[in-house]
C-alpha cells in the first residue's frame, strides 16, 4: 500500500524488480492487477500504466478470500459457502456414527469458512444455508431417505453443558470472531490493520 506519488510508485517498481532479481523467479506484470482507490480515472489509469499493470476493479477475490471496497453481498459470499457443501456430502457420512459425524462437522466443516467469517459478518441466509449443510451431514440416511428428526438442530448446536453436541453455530462463531477485533483495538493490537 503506498499513495499515488510518482515517487513512491518508482519505489515500489524498484522494489518488486529487486525482489524478481534475487529471487529467481519473474514477475508477470501483464498478468497483475492494481487496485487504487481515492484517485480519479484518469489518474488510477496512469498510476497502473507507470507499473505496467492492469487496473483491477472492486469486488475481487486473493486467495479465496472476496474483497471489496463496499458491503459485500450473499452473492459474493455464497461461492465460500458453495466449498463448504461440495466439501463434503451427505452419503459420506452414512457409515460414521453420530459422534463420529459430530467429530467431523466440527473439525473440518466449521473450520473451512473461520478467516472469512473473521472478517466479514454473513448474511442470516448464510448462516441458515450453512445449518442446513452441517445438519443433512449430519442426518445423513440410507440412500435418498432422509431420518426423521427429533430435535431441532438448534438444540443440537448447544453446549454440551446445555445439552446440545456442542456442534459449532455459524452466527455465533462469526459474532465471536468478529467480536475479537474489538478487543484488539480496545488492546491495540494489530496497528497495521487498524
Amino acid at each position: 500500500m503506498v499513495q499515488g506519488s510518482a515517487p513512491e510508485i518508482s519505489n515500489l517498481k524498484f522494489l518488486l524488480l529487486c525482489f524478481q532479481h534475487l529471487s529467481g523467479l519473474r514477475i508477470n506484470f501483464d498478468k497483475s492487477e492494481v487496485m487504487i482507490m481515492g484517485y480519479s480515472p484518469d489518474e488510477s489509469q496512469s498510476i497502473a500504466n507507470r507499473l505496467n499493470c492492469r487496473l483491477g476493479t472492486f469486488p475481487t477475490t486473493y486467495l479465496g478470500v472476496p474483497i471489496s471496497d463496499s458491503r459485500l453481498t450473499v452473492a459474493d459470499l455464497r461461492p465460500s459457502v458453495l466449498k463448504l457443501q461440495h466439501r463434503i456430502e451427505p452419503w459420506q457420512g452414512r457409515w460414521l456414527s453420530k459422534a463420529a459425524r459430530t467429530i467431523v462437522i466440527n473439525s473440518s466443516l466449521s473450520s473451512l469458512l473461520l478467516f472469512i467469517m473473521s472478517f466479514y459478518s454473513f448474511p442470516e441466509t448464510l448462516h441458515h444455508e450453512i445449518g442446513s449443510v452441517q445438519a443433512r451431514f449430519y442426518w445423513a440416511g440410507e440412500g435418498d431417505k432422509q431420518k426423521y428428526h427429533m430435535v431441532r438442530w438448534s438444540e443440537i448446536c448447544k453446549p454440551r453443558d446445555q445439552g446440545g453436541l456442542g456442534i459449532m453455530s455459524s452466527k455465533r462463531m462469526n459474532l465471536a470472531l468478529l467480536t475479537r477485533w474489538l478487543w484488539r483495538i480496545a488492546n491495540g493490537d494489530g496497528d497495521l490493520w487498524l
